[in-house]
């Protein structure tokens, strides 16, 4: 039987069982032997009606008999009816009404059903003069389903309308959800539902209406992945009963919706959507058309060819997608699932695409386009984008980007900035071109960047699988004669020159670089080398590098850490830097006097107690100290040298000049100055309690 008369031809035999005035009385016995014929040319169906009518008292009497098909697409085997009815007020009154169609010619495994036997059985009220009728408390077995609590009327006017109301249909609905998605069983869900079905223009040109409004809808999936709460909405269909071409439109008012990390409120976002479609052939093929309204979101209009739905489902077709304002839709599907905290965008955006693929794989070919965009974290302020870029995806069967051996290659597109901000970076008019897959995004030809004097030039640039957690972002990067004094913190100024080379590799969890960025410091050489970090997108990222610096001025970066005057030169090592969460966890240091600096060393009254505080944990003291800085501001040094080592937040310093079984961190000259012994070589502080010891002298 095609299925979509199931239920068309279920109600006209009800109805035509006492509504058809047609008959053709026969010889009677304690009752009579009644006929009906039955002709709807409109609606494919002839038959014949017959039975015995017993008079039981006064107005009441019982019919028994069955309905003989002789044309029509519904096909079963024995079809009886029952009743007893009560022709008072010349009102047909039924009671105990029974239909029962026994291996009902359906096979839909969406629904559980396989050549079912069907039984209707309740009470109504049929006028005979107009055909009107009610059958209420009708009570609906098909197969295996669970039984319907419904209401069944009919009325004349327009050509024949009928009505099927249903009370509580979500058993029925959650079963067919079942069926479908076994996974469903294991949800918890609850909601009120109302689900009616109907028929018009009976007589004429059938079309079938479906209507079901749901409120407090609640569900959450055995996994916890997903969950609805108080949802509320409506979804109506209807199409001709002999050219099917359904219209089904979705309003999703009101509630919330997650799935993973992707949320949805449907109060401030509801939702409109029309979808068009034929029904499937023999073969399981189908044609729709979809048109989505999503306030706050954005338009979506596809169309899709739908084959072998019923046993290897395939689709292809075409989609569009824009929207005014990207702001919403890019916080609700970007920022919020990836926890991308601090970044906003907005703008226009828009997307189109062909699709084709199965339940396990889909591929997408298209382009998307941007128009005067802003995307912004924190101090970075890319502003004026403007992009066309073509891009061919693979999504899995969660519908994400996947890495696939078998896509296409995708044409390059192009992308421009027109204000791009970060502190004190400030480029202008910043455009190159682009490929865009989800086997890999590949950079073209990009222009320098003038920054601060300087140079800096990113080229090679390709990131492999960009929607995977094996992907990997490598490129070169070349940077000339880059001013650092005007990129340095306040707290920490670097007056100095930075060029070099550097290869790098950025992996989910490792940040790696080959090459050297070298220049100048404080008019000090400076190698800057073995840049990494570890975890480089989590909180408890670390990352570091190897300093080294020859012939380091001292006089300007003392003066600029406020830490007190010290002139002269000297030579930095600093290796195995590691920064956690904005602050050193691990380094090695050594710190000395350049050997045969020309420069003469002096050192101020407070870098000697700056440095005595660090090494020993104490300022300068004694009565002496106070009456010897009356006269001496500055003292002249022979040396200076430390080694610094924290590890594990021990922190330990050494002086690195010895003499005569003494550490030294500052060794006066031979005639007049200040000696910075380190007493306690052995000593160990935390370096939290180091901090405290320089914020106590330096103040910041």
């Amino acid at each position: 039987m095609n299925r979509r008369s199931l239920f068309f031809n279920t109600c006209m035999i009800l109805l035509l069982i006492f509504s058809i005035p047609q008959s053709v009385p026969a010889k009677s016995s304690f009752g009579l032997n009644w006929q009906f014929s039955v002709d709807l040319p409109q609606a494919g169906i002839a038959g014949i009606i017959k039975g015995y009518i017993e008079h039981l008292q006064g107005t009441k009497f019982k019919f028994s008999g069955e309905y003989l098909n002789q044309k029509g697409p519904l096909k079963s085997g024995p079809i009886n009816i029952a009743t007893t009815f009560d022709l008072n007020s010349g009102l047909l009154q039924l009671h105990d009404f029974a239909l029962k169609i026994e291996r009902l010619d359906v096979n839909v495994p969406q629904l559980g059903l396989s050549n079912p036997d069907l039984t209707l059985t309740g009470n109504g009220i049929i006028d005979p003069a107009s055909g009107a009728a009610d059958l209420t408390n009708l009570h609906i077995k098909a197969g295996n389903l669970p039984e319907l609590h419904t209401r069944l009327t009919y009325s004349p006017e327009s050509n024949g309308n009928c009505l099927l109301t249903i009370d509580n249909p979500m058993p029925l609905l959650g079963r067919i959800v079942e069926l479908n998605f076994p996974e469903f069983k294991k949800w918890d869900k609850e909601g009120q539902f109302k689900l009616s079905l109907g028929l018009h223009q009976i007589k004429t040109a059938p079309e079938a209406h479906m209507r079901l409004e749901f409120t407090a809808l609640s569900a959450t999936s055995a996994d916890g992945m997903a969950l609805v709460d108080s949802m509320a909405g409506e979804i109506t269909a209807h199409s001709p009963i002999n050219n099917p071409h359904p219209i089904l439109k979705i309003n999703l008012n009101s509630g919330e919706a997650l799935y993973d990390t992707f949320y949805v409120n449907l109060t401030d976002h509801p939702l409109q959507a029309k979808i068009k479609s034929t029904l499937p052939d023999k073969a399981g093929n189908l044609e729709l058309k979809t048109l989505v309204n999503w306030q706050g979101m954005g338009n979506l209009k596809a169309g899709a060819r739908m084959k072998e739905i019923f046993h290897y489902p395939s689709f292809s077709g075409k989609a569009e997608y824009k929207t005014t304002e990207l702001s919403v839709p890019f916080r609700t599907f970007a920022i919020d699932p990836f926890s991308l905290e601090g970044l906003d965008g907005s703008g226009k955006f828009g997307l189109h695409c062909a699709f084709n693929g199965t339940k396990q794989k889909t591929h997408l070919l298209g382009e998307m386009s941007f128009e005067n965009c802003t995307v912004s974290k924190d101090e970075a302020v890319f502003s004026g984008i403007k992009a066309d870029l073509p891009f061919v995806f693979s999504l899995g069967k969660n519908f994400m980007p996947q890495a696939d051996k078998t896509l296409r290659y995708s044409p390059s597109g192009m992308v421009s900035f027109k204000n791009i901000t970060a502190g004190n970076l400030k480029i202008e008019d910043f455009t190159f071109p682009i490929s865009v897959s989800s086997n890999s995004i590949e950079f073209g030809t990009l222009p320098s960047i003038a920054i601060e004097g300087g140079t800096l030039q990113f080229s090679d640039l390709k990131m492999r699988h960009p929607f995977d957690d094996d992907f990997v972002l490598n490129g070169k990067i070349v940077a000339e004669n880059i001013n650092l004094l005007a990129l340095s913190p306040k707290s920490l100024p670097i007056d100095g020159q930075l060029s070099g080379d550097l290869k790098f590799w950025l992996l989910k969890e490792h940040f790696s670089t080959s090459g050297k960025l070298f220049g100048n410091v404080y008019d000090g050489e400076i190698v800057i080398d073995e840049i990494f970090a570890e975890t480089p997108f989590e909180d408890s990222r670390q990352y570091g590098a190897d300093f080294r610096v020859k012939h380091l001025d001292l006089e300007p970066l003392s003066q600029a850490l406020d830490i007190g005057r010290i002139t002269g030169r000297m030579d930095l090592d600093l290796s195995g830097l590691v920064i956690a969460y904005d602050q050193p966890a691990a380094f090695h240091l050594l710190a000395r006097t350049t050997p045969g600096s020309d420069k003469s060393g002096d050192i101020s009254l407070k870098a000697v107690n700056t440095l005595s505080v660090i090494g020993t944990g104490s300022g300068l003291t004694g009565a002496g100290v106070g009456v010897f800085s009356q006269f001496f501001k500055e003292f002249g040094y022979a040396g200076l040298g430390l080694e610094c080592t924290l590890d594990d937040d021990i922190f330990t310093i050494r002086g690195l000049i010895r003499d005569d079984g003494i550490e030294y961190i500052i060794k006066r000259p031979p005639l007049f100055g200040i000696n910075v012994i380190n007493s306690n070589p052995e000593n160990l502080i935390s370096f939290s309690d180091m901090l405290k010891r320089l914020k106590r002298v330096i103040g910041n």
